[in-house]
């Protein structure tokens, strides 16, 4: 999984720990038991996981530009890569890749989940629309 999560969005072969990590941490809140079909999350935790903060790996995501001394013109965010989920706190791992460091932020916001959103938008006026047409 991890390999395939670093071919498909064409990153260096370095970010292989994080690909490893994001993969784990990835298959412990989704995967289902047969035998019991519940998610090894819910058998460790006793409950179901939230999973709506999942981004996917590589996707080009903005953090918050927090520096004390902002000009007038600067930037309020900056662009980088995501590459998963930290082990210590609830922040992400993403890769800026104008400073080459790996960095870990809160303030993640990611332009794939509103083209998803954009795009079940999308699918449900098109299905309205067929729909319509099926009616008349």
């Amino acid at each position: 999984m991890a390999r395939t999560m670093i071919h498909e969005n064409n990153l260096a072969k370095h970010f292989w720990t994080e690909a490893v990590n994001t993969a784990c941490y990835v298959q412990n809140r989704i995967y289902i038991r047969s035998i019991l079909e519940k998610t090894t999350y819910e058998l460790f935790k006793g409950r179901r996981p939230n999973i709506s903060y999942f981004y996917q790996f590589g996707c080009t995501c903005y953090i918050l530009n927090n520096n004390l001394y902002l000009k007038k013109f600067d930037a309020k965010a900056q662009r980088e890569i995501f590459l998963g989920y930290s082990k210590r706190s609830k922040t992400y791992i993403v890769y800026n890749s104008e400073t080459l460091c790996v960095e870990e932020s809160m303030h993640v916001k990611s332009l794939e989940v509103k083209l998803q959103s954009k795009m079940k938008v999308l699918q449900r006026y098109r299905f309205l629309k067929i729909l319509q047409n099926l009616i008349r």
